[in-house]
């Protein structure tokens, strides 16, 4: 039998997971307390698909470096009606503290850039807290080049043997001066049954 896998719908709560103080910015703070300038997304809200196969290997992935983050690769392409990936390529974690951060292993992250079809996201876990970007994923977003579209976060909730996902878009957007910005959407997930 497979592994189950929980998409957790747009803006869901889980009461259950703990999240760390400094997870979201606070909508009040300026763009300097928050080290990071953030905008509104302005385009039209599509979903992300994600092929059978694709949740399988997130979750395996996921349970088997718990407790430390998880992190990969996501590959697929623009869709009608959204993004659709149909293959995770997972990549080592080398962070000197795994149990609350991840540094991709920059061997397996060079290989994972010339991949065929190239990377379109990013995937990491949150081993201990709620699927929810915290202040460091949002920094390491300058980073992703721009061919990263997508940027999911999967968790543990109420259920250890049932992972949680959730599911972003990167949206960048350059102010009149120039000045890059960028900002995670939450965005629908939508399992693919075939």
């Amino acid at each position: 039998m497979g592994l189950f896998f929980s998409i957790v719908p747009p803006f869901a709560e889980d009461s259950n997971l703990t999240t760390q103080k400094k997870e979201i910015p606070s909508k009040t703070e300026s763009n300097e307390e928050r080290g990071e300038p953030l905008t509104a997304f302005q385009g039209i809200i599509q979903p992300i698909r994600l092929t059978c196969s694709v949740q399988q290997a997130l979750g395996e992935h996921l349970l088997s470096c718990y407790p430390r983050e998880a992190c990969g690769v996501l590959l697929g392409a623009a869709a009608a009606g959204g993004m659709q990936i149909h293959t995770y390529v997972p990549i080592r974690n080398v962070a000197p503290n795994p149990l609350h951060t991840f540094i991709p292993d920059p061997e397996d992250w060079v290989k994972a850039l010339y991949l065929e079809p190239a990377p379109i996201g990013l995937f990491h876990s949150h081993p201990q807290s709620a699927p929810i970007p915290s202040i460091t994923d949002l920094r390491g977003l300058r980073a992703l080049g721009p061919e990263f579209l997508v940027y999911l976060i999967g968790s543990l909730g109420r259920n250890p043997d049932i992972p949680l996902i959730k599911g972003y878009h990167i949206d960048r957007q350059r102010d009149p001066n120039g000045k890059l910005s960028i900002h995670l959407q939450e965005v629908p997930l939508h399992a693919l049954l075939k």
